[in-house]
């Protein structure tokens, strides 16, 4: 049989599993398209009133946001999730709290940043305190998309989150048009609207999640939560420390034709994402990893694979210089290096939030110390030795080291003879 053959009668046995995976990936996928799409047109207006400095130190108050961005205990979106998603809902106020109070410590930790930082790069001074203003609304009041993850209502998310987004980058664009030159305006248009939509989405999340739980599961997935938000923290500082390493060791203009490479990859890598927060409901009630769901994962990888990288040698360099300008032309080669970078980690990214829904704390921290670890570690030496080429080699080593070990930890912990329980 041939490969075309066998990929047809796959997709003919398997089509309502496919259908369904589509049907709740549409919502997602587009909303994520529409969002960047939307961030690409304020770009091209940001990145030609900006200089490249600018924009890079513009840039790196997001960078710094999302490198301390563990202080607000991510892992207890994913615990809000599998409880909501199990039928509780009395772990989301807990979760909250705790979660709003780690942002402010976060917030210390960007003031202290900027006031390290201040005779080295004085730009990022005013940046990094109006974004440690705006970080525990934009990052502590998070649980409410948890909840609609959970409940499978992702139009509802898809909806909410293309109004920040529209919100957001219309002000920017508003700015430009206005010729506000100030960078730390920016950083506030930014992260505003985002953190306004938390509060007051929150809010009524807050007024309505009170029904009681059983409270032994309920603290089962608390501990969980905090214990995975303190592995998270070593992931976060790691999936930013090119980055910082490129701020700090080069400078913001290297960093912001790094970025602007980096910003279709973003968006190709975001969609992976999705299709996995789509799953994560099902894989918490799946104690095995294979059958229909892992046969569809493997044949939309692989042909997103093949999809991405012929767009990172055909349309990605016109698309790149069309919206950043003639001047981020450098970034072409690596935008290209990005992408596919992204084709070769798709499934581990599915395997990884597998290994999170089953609430496996053992292995979300031996994968997550792991590469994390080794990310670094590469991040800084191989930024300081090749520059940028070395960010690229670092993000390459850490996605396919991120797929070999959730391979590892699927075959030796998640194989059995029976596939699915609860729902399927």
């Amino acid at each position: 049989m041939t490969l075309a053959g066998g990929i047809i009668g796959f997709v003919r046995q398997e089509g309502r599993v496919l259908r369904r995976l589509a049907g709740d990936m549409g919502s997602l996928t587009a909303q994520r398209v529409f969002q960047r799409a939307v961030g690409l047109v304020s770009l091209y207006f940001v990145v030609r009133h900006l200089s490249q400095t600018d924009f890079g130190q513009y840039q790196f108050a997001a960078v710094a946001v999302a490198a301390v961005a563990f202080m607000a205990l991510p892992g207890l979106d994913n615990a809000v999730m599998q409880s909501v998603a199990r039928g509780s809902e009395a772990l989301y106020r807990r979760a909250t709290r705790a979660a709003l109070l780690g942002s402010l410590l976060g917030s210390v930790l960007l003031v202290i940043a900027a006031f390290v930082l201040r005779s080295h790069r004085p730009e990022a001074f005013l940046p990094l305190l109006v974004a440690a203003a705006l970080f525990p609304a934009y990052t502590g009041l998070t649980q409410w998309k948890s909840v609609l993850l959970a409940r499978t209502r992702f139009s509802v998310w898809a909806l909410t989150e293309s109004l920040v987004s529209l919100t957001t980058h219309g002000l920017l664009i508003s700015a430009v048009l206005l010729d506000v030159q100030p960078l730390w305006i920016f950083v506030a248009l930014y992260f505003g609207p985002g953190a306004v939509m938390n509060v007051f989405a929150s809010g009524l999340c807050w007024a309505r999640m009170d029904e009681p739980g059983d409270a032994a599961e309920n603290d089962r997935l608390f501990r969980y939560g905090l214990g995975a938000s303190a592995v998270t923290m070593v992931s976060m500082v790691a999936e930013q420390i090119e980055r910082i390493a490129i701020f700090l060791l080069l400078s913001p203009a290297v960093l912001a034709i790094y970025l602007a490479g980096d910003r279709l990859s973003e968006l190709v890598r975001s969609v992976a994402q999705d299709g996995a927060a789509v799953l994560a409901p099902r894989f918490a009630r799946m104690n095995a990893y294979e059958g229909k769901v892992e046969r569809a994962i493997w044949l939309i990888c692989m042909v997103a694979g093949v999809g991405i990288v012929v767009f990172a040698f055909t349309l990605a360099p016109p698309l790149l210089i069309l919206v950043f300008g003639h001047a981020y032309a450098p970034s072409i080669p690596f935008a290209q290096a990005l992408l596919c970078s992204v084709a070769i980690g798709n499934v581990g990214q599915f395997q990884f939030r597998f290994i999170r829904s089953q609430l496996d704390a053992e292995s979300f921290r031996t994968v997550t110390l792991w590469t994390s670890g080794l990310r670094i570690v590469a991040g800084i030496g191989l930024v300081y030795l090749f520059g940028v080429w070395g960010a690229v080699a670092t993000v390459f080593l850490h996605r396919a080291v991120l797929s070999l070990l959730s391979s590892a930890v699927i075959r030796r912990r998640y194989r059995s003879a029976t596939p699915e329980v609860g729902h399927g």
